[in-house]
């Protein structure tokens, strides 16, 4: 919206917009908007009600006086993983914030406090003005400009047809290293150590519920017995970024299974390596590996690697059995909907890895980091 916008969040969530004198008297609209980026998610969204009034006599009376765009976004639903972070609000902010160069203020609703906090270095270098908590303001802020919600190009990515200078996901990337004070331009650690009995270092991602490997110390020794130094980092909401960021960067391999710690692979340096162990759960979950982490890895100029695993590595052939639907046949308990795939292979599976089948993959792992 461009003209005469003013905002009225407390015990309201309503933005009001007097357009740009035209000769026409603009005729009075409302519209109800999820501010959250993924449209999908409607739990725990607070709406926003924008109207568009005839002229400033129907608006209330400002109380704050703002020369600069606001842009309006949600840290409702699923936001405070990780990977929903970046994908549903950090690189939708960017994208919408970036070309104003820090001149625009953030209003945010659902106000997340500890989202504020961990990511304080790229919403402070996207913005100079105060961050509002929408729902709690009491003032009439008023605005040249305001852009009401975000919306995203793809998970975990940016469709540089979209986006301001054709940003793409490997941009992204060095902006976020940046932000970080990470090296900008430099090889993986492994090619600038000068120490010839240098080992390349693997970090290994754990989980402590769902989706976690059940032989974690068999999986450390294969990893060691292939060459590689090992890091095990557990990923938590409370986590400093900027100390883990500093731990990836130092990192030539990130490995883990499917799941939200694979995200940090934003921190990992050009032509680093990400290794994905796929869960067991068919057509659905490795197109959803494949979408989540492999397309936006390989767009970051980091290379892949793929491991899905067999039925006899899941967790659901000891808890279910062979004749069980969710073991014989995934595509079709897929096609019964989210809820069941979710339930199956994302929440109750773990994964218990053939060591002996797996390793391969970390031999093709040390031959791409010494081509």
């Amino acid at each position: 919206m461009t003209g005469d916008v003013r905002t009225k969040g407390y015990n309201s969530s309503s933005i009001f917009f007097i357009p740009r004198v035209h000769t026409l008297v603009p005729k009075e609209q409302e519209w109800r908007i999820n501010p959250y980026s993924q449209k999908m998610y409607t739990y725990f969204i607070n709406y926003v009600t924008v109207k568009q009034l005839r002229g400033p006599q129907d608006a209330p009376i400002c109380t704050v006086h703002s020369n600069s765009p606001a842009i309006l976004l949600s840290l409702g639903g699923p936001s405070g993983n990780i990977w929903h972070d970046f994908t549903d609000v950090l690189i939708p902010l960017f994208l919408a914030s970036k070309p104003f160069k820090r001149e625009v203020q953030f209003m945010i609703s659902s106000y997340n406090q500890e989202f504020v906090d961990k990511h304080s270095l790229i919403l402070k270098d996207l913005t100079r003005y105060e961050i509002i908590n929408f729902d709690q303001d009491k003032e009439v802020r008023c605005y040249p400009q305001m852009l009401v919600g975000l919306l995203n190009h793809r998970d975990f990515g940016i469709d540089p047809d979209r986006a301001f200078d054709r940003f793409d996901m490997f941009k992204f990337r060095l902006y976020v290293r940046n932000v970080y004070s990470l090296p900008r331009e430099i090889s993986i650690p492994y090619r600038t150590d000068p120490h010839l009995d240098k080992k390349p270092r693997l970090m290994l991602i754990l989980r402590s519920t769902s989706r976690k490997f059940l032989n974690q110390e068999e999986v450390v020794d294969i990893i060691t017995n292939n060459g590689f130094e090992v890091l095990q980092v557990e990923p938590k909401k409370s986590d400093n970024l900027t100390e883990l960021s500093k731990l990836v960067d130092s990192c030539d391999v990130l490995m883990g299974i499917h799941g939200a710690g694979l995200t940090n692979i934003v921190f990992l340096r050009t032509n680093a390596v990400m290794i994905q162990v796929i869960p067991f759960g068919g057509s659905h979950m490795n197109n959803a590996a494949h979408g989540y982490y492999d397309r936006p890895a390989q767009e970051m100029k980091l290379r892949t690697l793929d491991y899905t695993i067999t039925t006899e590595e899941s967790s659901l052939l000891d808890k279910y059995g062979w004749d069980h639907p969710a073991v014989k046949d995934p595509e079709a308990v897929a096609e019964t909907g989210w809820q069941d795939r979710q339930k199956y292979y994302w929440l109750e599976q773990d994964v218990r890895l053939n060591v002996t089948r797996f390793q391969p993959v970390l031999v093709k792992a040390i031959e791409l980091l010494k081509g």
